[in-house]
């Protein structure tokens, strides 16, 4: 016998039992279809992570309060004491010998926002300086960005984001119109860019004014980072090295942690790479659960056919050719149950992007099928029904005719 008459037949015994074949499969299509999605979003966040993080450049660095390593969790802790002061910014322009720019951030979140009786509570609010869009490439469509001597004295200017002029100025151009600020009266001078949303937090709901008079609203003198950039990206470590000397000589180690995108990135892809295995091993015991799930419906079939197999035999078909016939058919459930799984995540990614600018204005996590979890999963699926097929496969082939033909 063929494997054509092989699996004509065991096609045959399969849609027999349709609703048991199908079951039998289950287990199959969900691991299947984990592999291809959770590869495909974790892969998703991934891109988008490094594209936020590329978008400000290699050359960009974060000066913030606490150091990590030190205090043994993350920089700005509840131990930490916040030394960073306006003077720390000039000091290390002033002494850099690679024409750094340095820009103060003093940022605080859910101030109270009015326009005349519009009010709502915006999630950012940055005191910053001239620099920032220089550093951060964060431009102004419309207007002037803050300017020195607005710093200086504490001007009571501001530029804002496109979400603050649609909700309360219905989209029409406010500058040179008043906003409030936790009760402060502040002049709109720019509208910043529009960046969409980042993992759900709108980038766009921002109002940026001097950081002096941000530290004046909110009663402080310290800021919460100082971002960097290096011009020349060749000089990035070097520069880091000198800040870091820099700043040692106005506070401990402990006190403050240097950061570069590049540094970001590595962390981030150690830990994709950790998640990648992780999640990975979900969906490879999801698989292995479906595997199991086979074998056992592949021996119940083996002892229902057990008469079928003696007659088989006894008009001579040979060992090989149960052993085929069982294996086949262990291996079209696998197989169909992996293209089945395939399809259906394919189509989940598919309608998941459209979906996420429907629901959340954007799209939080770009989904797209991975080429290579398609074929990983379809190539283990094969291998878990040739793995879980064999032994059901072998025990039939090795059934005595003659006892065969006595089973009722």
């Amino acid at each position: 016998m063929n494997f054509y008459e092989s699996a004509a037949i065991s096609f045959s015994n399969l849609r027999t039992n349709k609703i048991r074949s199908f079951l039998t499969m289950l287990g199959i299509i969900i691991g299947v279809m984990s592999i291809v999605l959770l590869i495909s979003i974790i892969s998703g966040t991934q891109s988008k992570i490094e594209t936020e993080i590329n978008s400000m450049g290699s050359n960009v660095l974060q000066l913030v309060p606490g150091n990590s390593e030190e205090m043994h969790g993350p920089p700005g802790g509840g131990f930490t004491v916040n030394k960073f002061k306006l003077s720390l910014v000039d000091m290390l322009e002033a002494k850099s010998s690679y024409a750094i720019k340095a820009c103060p951030v003093f940022i605080t979140a859910g101030a109270t926002v009015k326009y005349k009786r519009k009010t709502r509570n915006t999630t950012v609010i940055a005191g910053t300086s001239p620099s920032f869009p220089y550093i951060r490439n964060w431009n102004i469509v419309e207007g002037v960005f803050i300017k020195d001597e607005d710093v200086r004295a504490s001007r009571k200017v501001c530029v804002v984001g496109d979400t603050i002029v649609r909700d309360l100025y219905g989209g029409s151009n406010p500058i040179g119109k008043d906003i409030f600020v936790n009760g402060k009266k502040l002049l709109i001078t720019g509208i910043t860019e529009k960046k969409g949303k980042t993992f759900g937090q709108d980038q766009d709901d921002l109002i940026a004014l001097p950081i002096t008079t941000a530290q004046e609203i909110m009663g402080s003198s310290t800021i919460n980072q100082i971002i960097i950039k290096v011009p020349d990206p060749k000089n990035t470590v070097k520069a880091m090295n000198e800040i870091r000397r820099q700043v040692l000589t106005q506070m401990d180690k402990e006190d403050f942690s240097l950061n570069s995108q590049s540094e970001l990135l590595k962390t981030f892809g150690s830990f994709a790479a950790i998640l990648n295995v992780v999640m990975g091993c979900v969906a490879g015991i999801s698989l292995f659960v479906g595997g199991i799930g086979i074998m056992n419906i592949m021996l119940v079939t083996v002892k229902e056919r057990t008469r079928e197999i003696g007659i088989r035999k006894a008009v001579g078909a040979k060992s090989i050719d149960i052993l085929l016939q069982f294996i086949t058919e262990a291996v079209f459930l696998a197989v169909t149950g992996g293209i089945i799984g395939i399809l259906l995540a394919v189509g989940i990614i598919s309608a998941a992007n459209p979906l996420q600018k429907v629901f959340l204005d954007s799209v939080v996590v770009p989904l797209k099928a991975n080429p290579t979890s398609i074929i990983l999963a379809f190539v283990f699926s094969s291998v878990v029904g040739i793995f879980f097929g064999t032994y059901p496969a072998v025990k039939a082939a090795r059934t005595d005719p003659i006892i065969a033909l006595r089973y009722e």
